[in-house]
Parts: C-alpha cells; sequence; structure tokens
C-alpha cells in the first residue's frame, strides 16, 4: 500500500531534495529540485478520518483519487517551474499494491524540458519517497500534456482544478477567525507532513484514454 493521504486536503507544501546521493542503483539520474506551492488531494472519503492519513488501509479497498500541486516556484537541476502544475489520478491507494496505477498529466504550458522535469521529478518521488520498502512504484498507465488549470481565491478558502473534459474539483477550505486553516493535521502525503482538511464540493473525473476501459469517478458534497 502506498503511503499517502486519503482525504480532501489544501496542502501549503515546500519539498526540498537533495538526490544525487540518495538513489536507488536501478533508478534513473535524477538531478536535485526544490518546489513550494500548494497540493489539492481529493478521494473517495467522506470525512476527515481516512484511514490511509495514517497508513491505514483505504475505507473502500481502493482509493480512486486525484493528487494535483501547483508549483509557485520551483526548480529542478537549473530548469526553473514557476507557475506549473501537475496532476496524478487513479487508484492511488490501495491494500494490495497490484491494483495500483494512475495517470499523470502534465501543464501544457510547460515547455518540453519542463515537461520532461515534471515527470522525472515525480516519478523518483513516487518511486523513493512514497512506495514501501519492497514494494513497486505506482505504474503510471499514462504520461503526457494537457490543459491544467488551478485556481485560489484571494481569502485562500476556494480551491479548484480543471482539465477541460477529463477532470472538475472544487474544495473549501474553513479558516477560523485567525485565519488560520480550522482543520490541520500531521499525515503521510506526497507533498508534505502536514495537511489542512478541506470540504469536498466537487469531485468529478472521467477520462476514456487512461485504460483500455477507461476510468470514471464522481463523489458527491460532504
Amino acid at each position: 500500500m502506498r503511503r499517502t493521504v486519503g482525504v480532501l486536503a489544501a496542502i501549503p507544501f515546500l519539498c526540498v531534495f537533495g538526490v544525487l546521493g540518495a538513489q536507488k542503483s536501478d533508478q534513473q539520474p535524477v538531478q536535485d529540485f526544490e518546489i513550494e506551492g500548494v497540493g489539492l488531494f481529493q478521494c473517495q472519503c467522506t470525512a476527515f478520518s481516512c484511514p490511509c492519513q495514517h497508513n491505514g488501509a483505504p475505507t473502500h479497498g481502493t482509493c480512486f483519487a486525484a493528487d494535483v500541486a501547483h508549483i509557485k516556484s520551483g526548480h529542478y537541476g537549473k530548469v526553473k517551474l514557476d507557475g506549473l502544475n501537475i496532476a496524478m489520478v487513479g487508484d492511488l491507494v490501495d491494500a494490495k499494491s497490484d491494483r495500483l496505477f494512475a495517470t499523470l498529466y502534465l501543464d501544457d504550458k510547460a515547455s518540453p524540458e519542463q515537461r520532461d522535469a515534471l515527470s522525472k521529478m515525480v516519478q523518483y518521488m513516487n518511486d523513493q519517497y512514497v512506495a514501501l520498502p519492497g514494494e513497486p512504484a505506482m505504474p503510471f498507465r499514462k504520461i503526457g500534456p494537457t490543459a491544467l488549470e488551478f485556481s485560489e481565491s484571494a481569502d485562500r478558502t476556494t480551491y479548484g482544478v480543471t482539465i477541460p473534459g477529463i477532470l472538475e474539483e472544487k474544495a473549501i477550505l474553513k479558516r477560523d477567525s485567525a485565519g488560520n486553516p480550522a482543520s490541520t493535521i500531521t499525515a503521510m502525503d506526497d507533498w508534505s507532513n502536514v495537511v489542512h482538511n478541506a470540504q469536498n464540493v466537487d469531485f468529478r473525473y472521467h477520462d476514456q484514454r487512461s485504460t483500455s476501459r477507461g476510468m470514471s469517478q464522481e463523489t458527491m458534497p460532504t
């Protein structure tokens, strides 16, 4: 089972990796990278107490989810990644590792060099950081560029993701009177070890190209 958070979450993140000396022997060469931005993870769970947050088995056995990151600033080696978005969608958490799969969507505003950097960065994190010891990394069935829009309201309470015709996401992050997120926990996640629980308003996904039979997922507001 992958170590990742299975909850509706808006995650300010800062990832700093000095990876050149920490690669597995069978990994492709990876450059040092540093990124800062916001992550949004939406899944099937209807409550904040998702067991995946603490490496438990998914409530429904599988966890069809979308893990999106908006990079406000950062780099991979010498390649700048400012303003780019990436999304990983599929069965991202599963008690049976042979059922895991994902499609990796790369921002079509990125240059070929930037897309290559994004792909290598995510695949490195998935293999080195996310997979449990002895467990294979998440298999990506498709990796490619697409129109991918991320939005954050001025008061940092409303977050949205759109891949036209494929993915629609909207989440509301409640804040207290001081402006701090109302629900913050430590959890296992690709991007950060602290997450802010948010309310799922909309999560719809359908991509006939992602598998031989296609994949669809829709959740009701919680």
